[in-house]
């Protein structure tokens, strides 16, 4: 099987995510990995419950929230820190650090269900292996029709595997990239450099949910606002690949 036409063209501006992702894993962060572990380093009892027994006593607290999510970061909990992010950003809904922080964790997932369709998919890919070949034991065994049903069978499983995992990817992709728009309103029309980062970040989340059109438009955007940036000629080669794949394209 051949990954879809849109995963098609991800894949390709995956390749300069990478040099794009450096960027925005600090942005607005405010050494939230430091903060992380000297929360998680806090003596007398379990800092997770003492921030949840915070944030139930004081409800109003952003900056109690926002403990708690980094808490929540820190042990893996994705689930709980969206939810705690969310809390925080309906108290603070212009902040960047928030915002950024959100924005860190949707990236994480959306990569963690790229991964997973890309495994599904090869697995798909190579889903007839020996099966139906001359010196195919299970054949030889079985015979011709029964192989080809269980093979039948496999393949259409893998298959319902693989379009759930994509859903599950776009699904992801989408929620990042909503994170995103909400970065991108917050950030000063003043600040060029901080905006060109917020664009390009948004580009790089609307390719995960298949939203060419917004991907095309911030890269556009960004070559606009920064064109002798380091990272233009990469925004270029990304923006051409998204335009390829467009249906304008």
């Amino acid at each position: 099987m051949r990954l879809r036409r849109g995963a098609k063209w991800v894949f390709v501006l995956l390749v300069f995510a990478f040099a794009f992702g450096f960027l925005f894993s600090g942005v607005g962060g405010g050494g939230g990995g430091d903060v992380i572990s000297q929360l998680l380093g806090m003596r007398g009892g379990n800092p997770v419950k003492s921030a949840e027994k915070t944030v139930k006593q004081h409800p109003r607290d952003a900056s109690a929230w926002s403990s708690l999510a980094l808490l929540y970061v820190g042990k893996g909990r994705q689930t709980d820190a969206i939810r705690a992010y969310e809390t925080f950003l309906k108290l603070k809904p212009k902040d960047l650090v928030g915002l950024s922080q959100l924005s860190n964790i949707w990236r994480a997932i959306t990569n963690q269900r790229w991964n997973e369709y890309s495994v599904a998919a090869q697995e798909l890919q190579g889903a007839s292996g020996p099966f139906g070949s001359s010196t195919d034991p299970v054949q030889t065994f079985l015979g011709t029709s029964s192989t080809n049903s269980l093979l039948t069978a496999y393949t259409s499983s893998l298959t319902t595997k693989v379009s759930d995992a994509y859903g599950v990817y776009q699904t992801a992709g989408a929620s990042w990239e909503s994170v995103n728009r909400r970065y991108l309103k917050a950030t000063p029309v003043s600040d060029t450099l901080a905006r060109a980062q917020a664009v390009l970040q948004l580009g790089e989340a609307a390719a995960n949910a298949n939203d060419l059109k917004t991907t095309i438009r911030s890269y556009k955007l960004y070559l606009r606002l920064v064109p002798g940036s380091k990272l233009a000629p990469q925004v270029r080669k990304a923006l051409a690949a998204a335009e390829k794949a467009s249906p304008k394209g």
